[in-house]
């Protein structure tokens, strides 16, 4: 299985604990090609000329703070290394950007949990990179997604059921998707079956629009579960199919025109 190798730029002013930190990856053999930068200038000079997936900096630092380096790692994920009881400063961190952080002991035993926070840090990074090409690939579609909670309260919406339904973000988050039907409750008045191809059958339902229009949809759902296998959201996803029904109708005219005159011809020959 392969490895795979993280560039990482180490922060830190203290020469003993560069040391440290060279000896941990050589140690552990750890799968890091990295560049340590002594100061803050140093610092940006090494991010000038290359690009990182891990920063771990050092709060202190001889010509300022880890605080001067956050404005400059854009999206790079930097982890802090703080002193005991620097509580308030770890939060003012995280507000400004950081990842995560570690405090740093007079052992350097610190630096036995670096792998893991790493790793830790690099999962994070990869699920947000993740969420965000699938809400990407949400916001774009055309069709309407709706997810709701089990208790049918609306979570989210894209922006194809803004336009579809007429309703605005605010208007909808919070609110019973029952708005969204034409009863209050799905019945057997509200569900049909439409044909949208040659051989092509769904089952569909009519939706009601902000301004009262209704309109057919064909309609999926599925169960969103949670790590422990537990019901936590449903994710609908809907389609106005008024132009399938529009073109079926129109088919369907045309055949019955056709019969009839053939029906016609076949009278004025007998």
């Amino acid at each position: 299985m392969e490895t795979t190798t993280y560039k990482i730029l180490l922060i830190e002013d203290d020469k003993i604990d560069q040391m440290a930190f060279r000896r941990l990856v050589e140690d552990q053999k750890l799968p890091y090609n990295y560049t340590i930068a002594g100061s803050v200038s140093e610092a940006r000079k090494a991010l000038d000329g290359e690009q990182f997936d891990i920063i771990i900096s050092d709060h202190s630092l001889g010509d300022g703070t880890a605080f001067d380096i956050l404005g400059s790692v854009g999206d790079t994920p930097i982890i802090l290394v703080t002193g005991v009881g620097d509580e308030e400063l770890v939060v003012k961190a995280w507000r400004a950007g950081a990842c995560d952080y570690v405090i740093k002991d007079l052992g350097r035993n610190y630096l036995k949990t670096v792998p893991v926070t790493i790793e830790n840090v690099v999962k994070h990074k990869r699920m947000e990179e993740k969420l965000q090409l699938l809400s990407g690939a949400i916001m774009s579609t055309d069709d309407s997604v709706c997810i709701t909670d089990m208790k049918n309260i609306i979570l989210f919406v894209n922006r194809a059921f803004c336009q579809t339904y007429g309703y605005t973000e605010e208007e909808v988050i919070g609110k019973d998707c029952n708005i969204l039907w034409i009863e209050k409750s799905q019945t057997g008045n509200t569900r049909s079956v439409f044909r949208i191809g040659r051989n092509a059958w769904q089952v569909g339902f009519y939706h009601r629009r902000k301004d009262g229009s209704v309109f057919p949809v064909s309609l999926s759902r599925s169960i969103i579960k949670d790590s422990n296998r537990r019901e936590v959201a449903v994710v609908g996803v809907a389609r106005d199919i008024s132009d399938h029904l529009l073109i079926e109708d129109e088919l369907r005219t045309a055949n019955q025109e056709l019969k009839q005159q053939n029906q016609l011809l076949t009278s004025q020959k007998g």
